[in-house]
This record gives structure tokens, C-alpha cells and sequence, in this order.
């Protein structure tokens, strides 16, 4: 299965570059990097200057930038806001789960 918008919850999202825009730590808030690790309740996320920052997952949205499968086109990505509460789960148990329709309606394209 392709990596898309609508799937993005339930493939590894390990590699993938993303934005915190939203969290209930301020100082979280705008934070870009590539993520590096996951666990049950945080993403380590690895920025530009080579530093790494260790975000909670609960309270926080993501915008991740997935790559469109165009190699000629290295600008183009697609953009998508997840609700951190969807990922909340260990990675290897998160990618089996099939979730609800109303839950996957909280992902914002």
C-alpha cells in the first residue's frame, strides 16, 4: 500500500519531514525537522542545525510533508495535519489498527 493522506496514520512514519503547528507547549510550536525515532508518546525530530527535540505526541498537531512519488518534480509534496492523538500507540501496533471512519476524518488535507 502506498504511502497517502488518507493512510498516513497507519504506515511508518519514521523519515518524513514535519512541522509542529500546534501544541500545548508554546515553545514547541514551529519546530521543523525530519522525524528520526518514535515511541509510544513522542517523536524525536531531527533539525536542520543537526540537533534532535523529543515532541509529545498527545496535545500536538503535525504537518507532515509526503512525498508525491514525482522525481521531477523534487518540489512538489503534499501536506497533511495530524491530530497527535491518532498516532499515540506503539508504531508496530499503530501500522495493524484499523480505525473508524470518524477517526480518520480528523486528518486534514
Amino acid at each position: 500500500m502506498q504511502l497517502s493522506p488518507g493512510n498516513l496514520i497507519h504506515h511508518e512514519i519514521i523519515g518524513l519531514e514535519t512541522e509542529v503547528v500546534d501544541s500545548s507547549n508554546f515553545s514547541q510550536i514551529g519546530i521543523k525537522g525530519k522525524v528520526i525515532d518514535e515511541t509510544k508518546n513522542t517523536l524525536s525530530i531531527q533539525l536542520e542545525k543537526g540537533l534532535t527535540k523529543i515532541i509529545a505526541k498527545s496535545h500536538t498537531h503535525f504537518l507532515f510533508n509526503l512525498p508525491t512519488g514525482r522525481r521531477y518534480l523534487p518540489g512538489s509534496r503534499i501536506q497533511v495535519k495530524v491530530d497527535g492523538t491518532l498516532l499515540l500507540s506503539q508504531p508496530e501496533n499503530r501500522i495493524q489498527t484499523k480505525f473508524k471512519k470518524s477517526i480518520r476524518r480528523r486528518i486534514d488535507l
